[in-house]
């Protein structure tokens, strides 16, 4: 029994360690943003697999069919640029929830005060620039890795051809190019988190 004890003891020593370097409300920060990480590489192999037409760019016509068997029964235009209906509804929707997440229950319930708020608020916006990056180039990384047979462009990543890349310009590497707004993205995501995780823990 007094083994058991020491063992219960020892672990609840070890949260309490991990708590007092960290903080609770710093993990709920890292825990939203993994989440967030992990969300849009998910949605990007929804997009990629199963929004079949938006995905090899059938619809807009920069892809050509000549199969007359061709199914054409989920062919959708643009509505924003080459924004699809579904990128506003439902992936931008759900992004901001979940990026949003550490802000919605300091809001509902006011249980922190401004400081804190200002820092979730950070954090989601951290957290929702991060989603598009890590959506976009998780969607070429699965047209790279394991290509569908129908993708014209199968086994290749960014290209100076795809809308993409058509923005902020591109930096070329061969191979594939690097996307102006990803720098930007990045420059941006890199100083929200910066300044959500800064003096997080002051009260106020």
């Amino acid at each position: 029994m007094g083994k058991v004890s020491h063992e219960d003891h020892s672990g609840l020593s070890k949260r309490d360690h991990i708590k007092e370097h960290l903080g609770a409300r710093k993990i709920e920060f890292i825990s939203t943003a993994i989440v967030c990480v992990v969300f849009a590489a998910c949605f990007a192999h929804l997009e990629y697999y199963y929004i079949k037409d938006p995905a090899l760019q059938i619809s807009n016509g920069e892809v050509v069919v000549m199969d007359d068997n061709f199914d054409r029964s989920r062919e959708t235009e643009p509505i924003l640029g080459n924004m699809y209906q579904y990128h506003l509804f439902p992936m931008l929707f759900i992004f901001v929830l979940i990026s949003f997440a550490a802000l919605w229950d300091d809001i509902l319930f006011k249980l922190l005060g401004r400081h804190n708020r200002v820092k979730a608020g950070l954090l989601g916006v951290a957290n929702l620039i991060a989603a598009i990056l890590i959506e976009d180039f998780a969607w070429f990384a699965n047209r790279f890795a394991v290509p569908l047979e129908s993708d014209p462009k199968g086994g290749q990543l960014m290209q100076a051809t795809d809308w993409t890349s058509m923005h902020l310009g591109y930096i070329d590497f061969g191979l594939f190019v690097l996307p102006g707004w990803y720098l930007v993205a990045l420059a941006f995501a890199a100083i929200a988190y910066y300044s959500a995780f800064r003096k997080h823990d002051q009260l106020g």
